[in-house]
């Protein structure tokens, strides 16, 4: 769990009305989650919060074996099949963005307690071997200790109904992830980042480019551990 694992990524985006936010962080944290990752073929989670930035206020990224894990019918069945409380929720959501990955690319270790998240449109190439290189010389800065390149998988369909509040209009193929130890050292980072970004002619990608502190991960090997609270609401 400490490291990224498997080969794809279910990255979400959110906000939350502000007047339940304790209660998504509690929802989120003992129910939704550990719900999520009792679906075959989920590996962990972790849930972040917004330091500075564009981007919502919440990313939470599942890893997963791989894309298809999304359409299986023990996944599916948990998006038609909502508990009370998921249901409840759902009208509370704001800025929601869902991006289904595969995994292209993992350099450095360990798990950072802040990230730097970058969505990118079709004009980066996150194929290529220059964007590798400069994720590596973003390594040699202390304060970074890992990097991930994700590409989104378009095959798989987007979740079948409509969560509160419009869509943000934030690229979505494909994200960049950068892990550092301290989110004050990450912020010192970010002009590196963006030169680094710009040398790369990655179109919009700079723009985005948002700080999170992590708030909470979960593996599969902590689930039998899970103490829930139950349904808070109906």
């Amino acid at each position: 769990m400490l490291d990224m694992s498997g080969g794809a990524v279910l990255a979400l985006w959110n906000g939350v009305e502000t007047a339940r936010a304790r209660e998504y962080n509690a929802w989120h944290t003992r129910e939704h989650v550990a719900e999520r990752i009792s679906v075959p073929g989920m590996i962990g989670a972790r849930r972040y919060v917004k330091s500075s930035g564009p981007l919502p206020d919440y990313l939470t990224l599942y890893t997963m074996n791989d894309t298809d894990v999304l359409n299986s019918e023990a996944y599916r069945s948990l998006l038609e099949n909502p508990t009370n409380w998921s249901r409840a929720m759902r009208p509370s959501f704001r800025g929601f963005m869902r991006l289904c990955c595969r995994r292209l690319l993992s350099i450095g270790g360990g798990l950072g307690g802040s990230l730097a998240a970058i969505v990118v449109d079709d004009a980066a190439d996150l194929r290529s071997p220059a964007l590798r290189q400069e994720l590596e010389k973003l390594l040699e800065e202390a304060g970074i200790l890992a990097a991930h390149v994700l590409e989104r998988d378009r095959d798989v369909p987007d979740v079948p109904f409509q969560i509160g509040g419009a869509s943000p209009e934030f690229p979505r193929a494909g994200a960049i992830f950068l892990e550092g130890y301290d989110k004050e050292e990450l912020r010192r980072l970010l002009p590196a980042i963006r030169s680094g970004l710009a040398r790369l002619d990655a179109g919009a990608a700079g723009k985005t480019l948002t700080t999170y502190t992590l708030a909470y991960a979960l593996d599969r090997a902590s689930l039998e551990r899970i103490v829930t609270i139950g349904s808070r609401a109906g």
